[in-house]
């Protein structure tokens, strides 16, 4: 009967409604004044998926929208629908991923999104083509379907788009000033975003912007970052969100999620008003952003990189392997209070977690990864350069031999516990120059076939609990600094000197259990700043002894306790004390 004509429907509000079967249909009605409502059954035609209520306006739209609609007697409508399916407005959803055939619902989307509100992107057996950027700019906008049947497959030219969903509000128009206006309360959920590999392509990003959240999302064949938040972003919410695969434009080096605050000499004036270069804001312009429950299968190069942030949280991760010189996760420039907790990673030819010089106060615990399968000097698995980082339990395998170590801790504070390395192709498993101030290394387990457990260079360290499974080493361990604790650690290997203390350090060793038959060595001065005492299986000079202030207090082999004024030479050197047998 619809199909026939006009019928007569109930309005919500009340009064006569006309049903018709599409909207090209509606747009051939001449509608008695009473009628204050007409249904659509369709679009193109009923049952396409297109239908929707419309209301009638008491005037012409200032700007007229896909939203709106004429009939023949020249009376406006608006669609009225609280939940707005982008079909409503003309997209078909018919795009062919195998033939690269379809309509172009670029203009559909792009009108939902000035529209606002509740969109509704239904599941398909294809796509939804776009050739543009999608930008959702007005407060509290829901974007939501499916999840996987709901794709929208960016297609772009040459130089790419930027992204294919992007939330933006009005940039800065001063190099150090806030934004001209935040875009707040977006939400986007249930969408499956592909830009086809597309270079300069990201799939979804935000700036600008506060109190998003997104959640129960899919990417496929992103040509940059999958997610991607930069410059004045705060209070992010992402969640349930499943990549197949990012950064995989020619010799990408992108990221599958990037976080970034604002940099000098950022030019914003691809944005309307925006200034052509901005002051570097260190990490304050971005904060309390979150990603749980993050699936990434694959990446060109990195997975997670976070610069210029704080207050970033990550929170059950599970990452495939890297291609090329990717790493898991980066923290870069100011990082502050920030986390990552609960990784599942495959194997990388580079790194796992690379955090620079000028992150603070940030941890990482609960990882596994597979292994460093890589050949580059800078293909350490781990690399410390920020201040009070910590590091908790922790696995991998490190087989990249042309690193000089497995972990590097170049920065001051940095608190290790329950770090398992199950093999190590480097000199060291664990390298602390002089900038690694008071490291603490506790409950942790190094096992290498060749390499040595530690050095350590920075002074006050603190080694206590950890076992340390490196017989073949050149040494177990390595102190090279002033003011260490060496308590109660697992010491492998009968070989003389797995424990080293060189000239200008010192330690005080104790309640260690060394393999039968090693040593400790304390090389020259060590000796008198240095104690070791209730210490078992050591053997040979020195293996408990006192500082005194011209010597060392040492008990000898047959238990005589002794004075050494100056370097042991054998178990009994040195002066008996009292009146000892």
């Amino acid at each position: 009967m619809a199909a026939a004509g006009p019928a007569a429907g109930a309005d919500p509000a009340g009064s006569e409604a006309l049903t018709v079967p599409s909207r090209a249909a509606a747009e051939q009605l001449v509608v008695n004044g009473r009628v204050r409502a007409v249904r659509t059954c369709g679009y193109a035609e009923a049952g396409d998926g297109g239908g929707a209520l419309y209301r009638r306006l008491d005037a012409a739209p200032a700007l007229p929208e896909r939203w709106h609609l004429r009939t023949r007697d020249g009376a406006w409508w608006e669609l009225a629908e609280d939940v707005v399916s982008v079909k409503a407005l003309g997209a078909a959803g018919d795009y062919d991923l195998a033939t690269g055939t379809g309509t172009d619902d670029t203009a559909a989307l792009q009108a939902a999104a000035r529209r606002g509100g509740t969109m509704y992107v239904p599941g398909v057996d294809g796509g939804y083509l776009t050739t543009d950027s999608i930008s959702l700019l007005v407060d509290g906008t829901h974007w939501f379907g499916d999840g996987y049947r709901s794709r929208i497959v960016l297609v772009s030219g040459p130089g790419g788009a930027g992204e294919l969903l992007g939330i933006h509000g009005a940039a800065p128009s001063t190099p150090s000033g806030p934004p001209q206006r935040y875009v707040q309360g977006v939400r986007v959920s249930g969408l499956h975003l592909d830009t086809n590999n597309g270079a300069n392509d990201n799939g979804l990003g935000g700036s600008f912007c506060r109190d998003v959240q997104v959640d129960d999302l899919y990417f496929s064949r992103i040509g940059r970052k999958a997610l991607t938040f930069q410059y004045h972003c705060a209070n992010i919410r992402c969640r349930d969100v499943t990549v197949y695969e990012a950064a995989t434009e020619p010799r990408s080096t992108f990221a599958v999620i990037s976080v970034e605050g604002q940099t000098a000499g950022v030019d914003l004036s691809y944005y309307p008003g925006g200034t052509t270069s901005t002051e570097d804001l260190g990490g304050a312009d971005v904060h309390d952003i979150s990603f749980s429950d993050i699936t990434c299968h694959a990446t060109g190069y990195n997975y997670v990189v976070v610069s210029n942030a704080h207050r970033v949280r990550f929170d059950g991760l599970a990452l495939g392997d890297t291609a090329g010189a990717g790493s898991f996760v980066i923290f870069t420039r100011r990082v502050w209070d920030s986390h990552v907790r609960g990784v599942r990673g495959g194997d990388t030819a580079r790194r796992f977690l690379e955090i620079g010089e000028l992150a603070d106060s940030c941890t990482f615990s609960d990882l596994r990864f597979g292994a460093t399968t890589g050949s580059s000097a800078d293909g350490r698995a781990v690399r410390i350069g920020g201040t009070r980082i910590r590091l908790a339990d922790c696995a991998f395998r490190h087989g990249d031999a042309a690193t000089l170590e497995a972990v590097l801790v170049a920065g001051a504070d940095a608190t290790i516990t329950g770090l398992h390395v199950a093999e190590c192709a480097s000199q060291y498993v664990l390298n602390a120059p002089p900038a690694g101030v008071r490291l603490k290394l506790t409950d942790s387990t190094f096992v290498s076939a060749t390499a040595a457990a530690f050095r350590v260079r920075g002074d006050q360290a603190q080694l206590s609990g950890n076992h340390f499974r490196t017989p073949a080493g050149p040494f177990a361990g390595r102190f090279e600094g002033a003011g260490n604790v060496f308590t109660g650690n697992h010491v492998a290997g009968a070989a003389p000197g797995r424990v080293v203390v060189t000239a200008a350090a010192s330690v005080i060793a104790t309640q260690n259990t060394f393999e039968s038959g090693a040593t400790m060595t304390f090389e020259g001065g060590s000796l008198y700043a240095s104690a070791a005492y209730g210490n078992t299986g050591l053997t040979g000079a020195a293996p408990n002894l006192l500082p005194l202030a011209g010597g060392a207090l040492h008990a000898d082999g047959s238990g005589v306790l002794r004075i050494k004024g100056s370097r042991f030479g054998s178990d009994t050197d040195g002066v008996a004390v009292g009146g000892q047998g």
